[in-house]
């Protein structure tokens, strides 16, 4: 039977997954670079391992709130063909196998409000909504202008 690893993360007291394939790493929280003129839910940028990433704030991008820092929170750096970033949650939880049975489809309704949760993950007494990190950028119109400021960024350094 096929499995599916996950990076299990909290924000809003909820569980989200990202498909580890996705996870470069899961990071401590560095000093953020506020940019100006930039969305809300993109707190700056954070130098890993000498990269320039841009950090967006799950809370802010699921639920229009702006996450509150502490001990537990963590930045998933998430590559995906058009861009590396920097995901603000409040806790990594885990990395989780679960059996492809688990996972439900969602139906179109949903997809359209929220194209980026592909599934939900039904296990005995948890419920994880899975994200689609690709389809989480592709949905912000704010994507190309996130990718010059970086670049505008990398090159002042």
């Amino acid at each position: 039977m096929e499995s599916q690893k996950l990076v299990i993360f909290e924000t809003n007291n909820e569980e989200y997954g990202i498909p580890v394939e996705f996870v470069i790493s899961i990071e401590k929280l560095g000093t953020i670079t506020a940019l100006p003129e930039m969305p809300i839910f993109l707190k700056g940028i954070m130098k890993v391992r000498d990269q320039l990433i841009p950090v967006l704030d799950t809370k802010e991008l699921l639920f229009s709130h702006s996450l509150e820092v502490s001990d537990k929170s963590r930045l998933i750096l998430i590559e995906t063909p058009e861009v590396t970033i920097g995901l603000l949650v409040e806790d990594a939880k885990e990395i989780l196998e679960t059996d492809q049975n688990n996972i439900k489809e969602l139906n179109l309704m949903t997809l359209q409000t929220s194209a980026y949760i592909k599934a939900m993950v039904n296990l005995e007494n948890r419920l994880i909504a899975m994200l689609d990190p690709r389809s989480l950028l592709l949905s912000l119109k704010e994507l190309e202008q996130i990718k010059e400021a970086v670049e505008n960024q990398q090159v002042l350094n």
